[in-house]
């Protein structure tokens, strides 16, 4: 909903281990309740760093988060 809502959940993610396995486990689940637009949640569920960053994330605690981003694969 807010740059503010995307931060207070990035500062979540990265201060209550808890909450941070939860959202690894099921991140659908883990941000079904938080005060976000459907974009937001979205990139969260897609640990989409950089569609989280251009949503107000600020960058340092975007990177700062252990795991959060989505796993890259190289494709062959």
């Amino acid at each position: 909903m807010s740059r503010y809502a995307v931060n207070s959940l990035l500062y979540r993610l990265k201060k209550d281990p808890e909450f941070r396995a939860r959202f690894t486990r099921d991140p659908g689940s883990a941000v079904a309740d938080a005060d976000l637009t459907n974009a937001e949640r979205s990139a969260f569920v897609a640990r989409d760093m950089r569609r989280i960053n251009e949503l107000g994330g600020y960058l340092h605690l975007v990177m700062s988060i252990p795991g959060l981003a989505a796993s890259q694969r190289a494709t062959t």
